[in-house]
C-alpha cells in the first residue's frame, strides 16, 4: 500500500504489515462538526476499513480538544462551565459520527484527562532545553532545532511567513517560539509545576496535546500514519512534530503524514467567515448519510472537493442505484433461497483493494461499483445472478467503503407473499398480483 506523504512530498510505499499505528487530530468541541471535518474522519475510516477488511489490525487513537480558547468564549456566552460545553458537544460529535457509520477508534481521548501526562512532557523539553519558561509560560525554542523545523511545511524558517497563523508575545525570544503552556486564569486552569518545583496555573498549548498523546498512547515511538486536514499542517502538525523529535532525540512523530484537501462550497472555500458551512447533521438530514460518504468519496482524498448543488443531484442518483440493486440482489437470494458468501472474495473485491491500495483511490472504486451495478441488472432482468459478483459487491459496500444502507429483512412470512407474488404473476392474475405487490411494498421490499 501507498499514501502520499506530506513529511516527503511523495508516495511512501508501506508494504506488508500485521498491525498499523494511527492517530488523527480529533474536533474542538464548541460547536457542531461540518462537512469539511467529515471528510477528514471518512478519509481515515475508509484507510481503516481497507486495512480490517485485510485482517490487519488497527491501533488508531483520536482526541477530542476539550480546552480552548473557542470553549471558553462559548462557555461565557451561554453562561455554563467549559465541561458543560465539551460534553455537549462531543456527544453531538459521536452521534453525528454513529450516523456517518464511522468505525469507533480504538481510543477517543480527552485531553483534559491527560493535563499530567503534558506537564511531564513539557518539563521534558525545558530540562533538554528545548523550551523555556518566561513568566509562568512556557515556549518551545525554535532556535535549537531550525534546521529540522519547517521540513514538513517545505519551508524554511526564514521564509515562514510572521503573520501567518504566528502568535505575537513579548514573551517569547522568536517570533516563531510557540506556546507550550500558557499561564492564565481565564477559564478551566491547571496548575503546573516547572523542573524547579515552583507553581504556575493555566491550561496548554494546542500544539502540545496531540504531540504528548502521541508520545503517550503509542509509547514514545514513531507511528505508522499521523492523519488530519490540509489546514493543520502549518503550524499545528509541524509544531507538534518538532515537540515529538526533541523529546524522542530526533525520532519523526509518523512515518507518514496524511492530509486531506480542502472542501469548497460552490467553489468557495468552507468557512465560518463566509457563513457557507453545511453542519453533518444539516447534510444526513437533507441528503442522508451514504451521500456524503458517496460525495467525499467522488474525488481523491488529497485534492480539493467542490461542492455544489448538481454534484449533489448526481450523488443521490448514485445512491439511489446502488439501493435499488442492493434489494433487487435480495429479492433473487430469498425468491431461489440463496445466500452470500462474504469469506470468499472474487474478482471485483481484488480490483476495489488494489484501488485502494493505491492512496486511496476511491473515485475508481465508485467506477467499479458503477460497472458492477450495470452488471448485475443486466443477470437480473435475464433471471441469473452471479453469487461471487453479489458477494463482491455486498463486501465492497458494505465492509470496504462502510456504507450504511439499511435493507428490508426477507422474512419467512415476506418471502411467502414474494413467491406468491411471482407465481400471481407468472399465471397473469394481475388482481392478486397487484394486491400482493402492495403488502411487499408496505415492507419496503423493493
Amino acid at each position: 500500500m501507498r499514501l502520499y506523504n506530506t513529511l516527503t512530498r511523495d508516495f511512501t510505499d508501506y508494504g506488508q504489515t500485521k498491525k498499523v499505528n494511527i492517530y488523527a487530530c480529533g474536533p474542538t468541541v464548541y460547536n457542531y462538526i461540518h462537512i469539511g471535518n467529515a471528510r477528514a474522519i471518512i478519509s481515515v475510516d475508509l484507510l481503516v476499513s481497507f486495512l480490517q477488511f485485510q485482517g490487519i489490525e488497527v491501533n488508531y487513537v483520536q482526541n477530542y480538544t476539550d480546552i480552548d480558547d473557542k470553549i471558553i468564549n462559548k462557555a461565557v456566552m451561554e453562561n455554563k462551565t467549559e465541561q458543560e460545553i465539551a460534553e455537549f458537544y462531543i456527544q453531538a460529535f459521536e452521534e453525528d459520527v454513529t450516523n456517518l457509520n464511522v468505525k469507533t477508534p480504538t481510543a477517543r481521548v480527552r485531553v483534559t484527562d491527560h493535563i499530567n501526562d503534558i506537564v511531564i512532557f513539557i518539563q521534558a523539553l525545558v530540562q533538554i532545553g528545548a523550551a523555556y519558561e518566561v513568566n509562568g509560560n512556557v515556549y518551545f525554542n525554535i532556535k535549537e532545532y531550525q534546521e529540522v523545523y519547517g521540513c514538513l511545511a517545505n519551508k524554511k524558517l526564514a521564509e515562514l511567513e510572521v503573520n501567518a497563523r504566528i502568535e505575537h508575545d513579548a514573551n517569547k525570544h522568536s517570533q516563531y517560539d510557540f506556546a507550550l503552556w500558557k499561564n492564565t486564569s481565564t477559564g478551566l486552569s491547571f496548575p503546573f509545576y516547572d523542573i524547579n518545583g515552583q507553581k504556575y496555573r493555566g491550561r496548554p498549548g494546542w500544539h502540545t496535546e496531540c504531540a504528548v498523546l502521541i508520545d503517550k498512547f503509542f509509547n514514545h515511538q514513531t507511528i505508522d500514519i499521523h492523519a488530519g486536514g490540509i489546514d493543520l499542517v502549518f503550524p499545528h502538525h509541524e509544531n507538534e512534530r518538532i515537540q515529538f523529535f526533541a523529546k524522542n532525540k530526533g525520532k519523526e512523530i509518523s512515518k507518514i503524514l496524511m492530509h486531506n484537501g480542502h472542501l469548497n462550497v460552490a467553489d468557495e472555500k468552507m468557512s465560518k467567515s463566509l457563513d457557507n458551512t453545511i453542519l453533518v447533521r444539516d447534510f444526513i438530514k437533507s441528503y442522508g448519510a451514504n451521500a456524503l460518504r458517496y460525495l467525499l468519496y467522488a474525488t481523491n482524498y488529497t485534492q480539493p472537493l467542490n461542492v455544489t448543488d448538481t454534484i449533489i443531484g448526481v450523488v443521490q442518483n448514485e445512491i439511489d442505484k446502488i439501493l435499488k440493486v442492493l434489494k433487487a440482489i435480495n429479492l433473487f437470494l430469498a425468491e431461489y433461497d440463496l445466500s452470500y458468501n462474504l469469506e470468499k472474495h472474487g474478482e471485483y473485491v481484488k480490483k476495489v483493494l488494489a484501488e485502494l491500495a493505491n492512496n486511496l483511490n476511491s473515485p475508481n472504486v465508485l467506477t467499479i461499483i458503477s460497472q458492477m451495478i450495470k452488471m448485475i441488472n443486466t443477470q437480473l432482468r435475464n433471471k441469473m445472478l452471479d453469487l461471487q459478483l453479489a458477494s463482491d459487491f455486498y463486501n465492497i459496500i458494505f465492509n470496504i467503503m462502510n456504507f450504511n444502507f439499511k435493507l428490508p429483512v426477507i422474512s419467512g412470512e415476506i418471502r411467502e407473499y414474494l413467491l406468491e407474488w411471482i407465481k400471481s404473476k407468472d399465471s397473469k392474475d394481475f388482481v392478486k398480483a397487484d394486491e400482493l405487490r402492495k403488502v411487499l411494498l408496505e415492507k419496503d421490499i423493493f
